[in-house]
Formats: structure tokens, C-alpha cells, sequence
């Protein structure tokens, strides 16, 4: 059997890549260490995706079983199109594209070996570059979408229910406790303003029909975070006003020192004193949930992005201390650190690219699968009573 796996697309970034395997606290008093024993409880589940660090089996078995040991939540992240024309059929499975059909039974037969953990899924109905609908998944990710599903835009109500029927059978498949329908809706939002009409049309509905057939289930949409105050961040506040009936949870998706705006970005020291706080002005009256993060362990140079950040391990660590005591605070109640491991190995022999150079280097464990700093403050963590 096959097992595909995608790399995330980011904003005006991060293209998908198909990969075929054989087989499948605590106190707001920022000087509280972790060691410090007045944290004893965390709000959230903590948990990674199973992007794997190379391509090849081991390392997929080798991340699933790092989730097992060291997570309490996995997060499955698919983001590299949709079956259109198949899911317009209701309870139609059996008749996806077989890169689908593999994926999807990859991941169900791979989650049976994990011991107790929350499942996070993410759907995102959007292309990588969030600026149109998703693509085609057929036996490939990102096929060209056939006609006239090329035509139709989000206020098509074939389109609405292919959609719904999608997520619906990958909610049967595996049995998430969240669901996240539409992966950082706000980039979206903010490309194709044209579109917000239509774009409304699209949540209502998707929403209305997925709480209608699984009330238990939490629902959100996930918002890319920037610097406060920035026009983007005006625009999802904005946004969130049309949304917060059609959601019960607000997704962050946040990597500061890459889409914030601050100097010295490598430096979690400097981060504005509300650079997550930040959401409970925007989307406020919504519990929360970390729907993807991270931070770079070592520096970080990309000329033809103008990114240069100087970061270590012990900057990254820094960060993740920030993250899980502003995340208590807010009594978030889901973290997902998204890649577990630097994958310089996949980096290397598969994508080569500038683009995913600045997540490549986000792992709890190096390039040589080394642990790092930060990964000794996540167990910590963890072993904290979640309430």
C-alpha cells in the first residue's frame, strides 16, 4: 500500500509535495522556568503532524513512533487538493482517485498503532498559494481541476457539497476530535478580496452541513498570524466578525520568526508583547487552538526572500517556553509544533527548494536527529496534569 504525504503550503509560499512509500502555566510571569514547581498543569493537548524527516520508511516509522512517545495529539494535515467530481457523490469514497484512497487508509492503519491520542485534522479547501480553490486529487496531488469544476467558484453549491462530502469521509475514516475545514482562511481573505462574498457563501454552508452531522465534533478555521496591528491582522479581526458564527474553536497558525516584522526576529526575546495575545482582540469569545507552529534551531539565511535570522537551539527553546506560557494564559487548548524533525535528508534528495527552507530547520531534533534543547522543555511539559 501506499502512503503519501504533503508538504504544508504557506501564504504566498510553500508549494505541496507527493512522497510515495512503500508502506504506510501556568503564572504570566515570564521569568517562571519550567523547572520552576508552581507549573504543574498545561490547557492544551500537545502533538506534532508525521511530516517525516526523510523519504524513506524508516523515518516514516520513526516519526509515528516519536509522536507516540513524545505527544498526546497528532495532527493530520491534508492540504493538497480535493477529490471534486468524486466527493459531489455522497458516501463515494470507494471511487476517489487512488492517491486519495491510499493516503487516507495510510493514515487510518497508522493511527490504529498509536496509544491514546487526540486527532487534530485539517482540510484546507484553498490552493497552496491560498489566491483560488483547491486543486485536483486524483492519483497525484494538485492536478489540474477538470471541467467545470475549473469554472465554478466558492458560492457553487456543487462545489459546497463536494466539499462537505469530502471532509465528511475523512471524518469517518479516522475520528477527529477537532476539525479544522478551511486552513488559514484569512490568506484567502486577504488575496482575493473580490471573493469575500462568495467566500461567506462557502463557510456558512460548509459549516451548517458538518455540525449538522457531527455536533460533537469541534469545528474552526485557522488564521495565519502576523504582527500586530498589521493590515492583515485588521483584515482577519474584519473577518472574523462574518466567521465566529461558523466556527467553534479559532485555529493560529504562527511562525514568528519568519512572517512577523520585527528586527532581530531569531530572537524570541524580542517578539511584541502581544504577538499571540493578540488573538483575543481579534477573535475574541472563542477558545483557541495552535493549529501550526515552530521555530528555527539554528540561523536561518534566504537571500531571495530577504530573510536572515540569526537563532540556535537555545533561542528556539526560548521560544517554546514563551509559547506554552502565553498558550496557558489563553487556555489554548491545542499545540501543534509541525514538523518533529529538521528534515534536511527530504530537503536534500526531494525539494531543494528556497521556499521550504524556512521550515526545514523547525524539528525538536536536528539533521542528524539529534534531540535539541527545546525537546527536553516539551516533555517536561507534557508530563504536566492537562486540564
Amino acid at each position: 500500500m501506499k502512503t503519501i504525504f504533503f508538504l504544508n503550503q504557506k501564504y504566498s509560499r510553500f508549494f505541496l509535495i507527493l512522497l510515495i512509500f512503500v508502506l504506510n502555566s501556568c503564572s504570566s510571569d515570564s521569568k517562571n522556568e519550567n523547572t520552576n514547581p508552581s507549573v504543574t498543569r498545561r490547557s492544551f493537548n500537545m502533538g506534532f503532524t508525521p511530516w517525516p524527516f526523510a523519504a524513506t520508511l524508516a523515518a516514516q516509522n520513526e516519526i509515528y513512533s516519536f509522536i507516540d512517545d513524545n505527544a498526546d495529539l497528532i495532527a493530520i494535515h491534508l492540504d493538497g487538493g480535493v477529490p471534486w467530481p468524486e466527493a459531489l457523490t455522497p458516501n463515494n469514497f470507494d471511487n476517489y482517485g487512488s492517491g486519495v484512497k491510499n493516503e487516507i487508509n495510510g493514515i487510518t492503519s497508522r493511527l490504529t498503532s498509536l496509544t491514546n491520542k487526540e486527532i487534530y485534522l485539517g482540510v484546507s479547501p484553498f490552493n497552496g498559494l491560498r489566491d483560488d480553490k483547491a486543486l485536483y486529487w486524483n492519483t497525484s496531488t494538485n492536478e489540474s481541476n477538470p471541467s467545470p469544476w475549473d469554472t465554478y467558484d466558492f458560492d457553487n453549491n456543487f462545489l459546497v457539497s463536494a466539499y462537505a462530502n469530502y471532509v465528511d469521509e475523512v471524518i469517518k475514516k479516522i475520528n477527529p476530535k477537532y476539525v479544522n475545514y478551511a486552513i488559514e482562511i484569512n490568506e484567502y481573505y486577504h488575496n482575493v478580496p473580490a471573493d469575500r462574498t462568495k467566500l461567506q457563501y462557502f463557510y456558512i454552508n460548509v459549516y451548517t452541513i458538518l455540525k449538522n452531522k457531527y455536533p460533537d465534533i469541534i469545528f474552526m478555521t485557522s488564521f495565519t498570524m502576523s504582527s500586530p496591528g498589521s493590515v492583515k491582522m485588521q483584515e482577519t479581526a474584519d473577518l472574523f466578525l462574518h466567521l465566529k458564527d461558523y466556527l467553534d474553536m479559532t485555529g493560529i497558525s504562527i511562525y514568528p520568526y519568519a512572517f512577523f516584522s520585527h528586527s532581530d526576529k531569531g530572537d524570541p526575546a524580542n517578539l511584541p508583547n502581544n504577538w499571540l495575545s493578540q488573538i483575543s482582540s481579534i477573535a475574541p469569545g472563542k477558545p483557541y487552538f495552535i493549529a501550526e507552529t515552530g521555530f528555527v534551531g539554528e540561523s536561518l539565511s534566504i537571500p531571495a526572500f530577504g530573510l536572515n535570522v540569526t537563532s540556535d537551539e537555545n533561542k528556539q527553546r526560548a521560544y517554546l517556553l514563551k509559547l506554552f506560557q502565553e498558550a496557558n494564559n489563553l487556555d489554548v487548548e491545542g499545540i501543534v509544533w509541525f514538523s518533529p524533525y529538521d528534515f534536511d535528508d527530504l530537503w536534500s534528495s526531494s525539494l531543494n527548494d528556497d521556499l521550504s527552507l524556512v521550515w526545514r530547520d523547525t524539528g525538536l531534533k536536528d539533521g542528524n536527529q539529534v534531540s535539541r534543547a527545546a525537546l527536553q522543555l516539551w516533555n517536561e511539559w507534557l508530563s504536566y496534569i492537562f486540564l
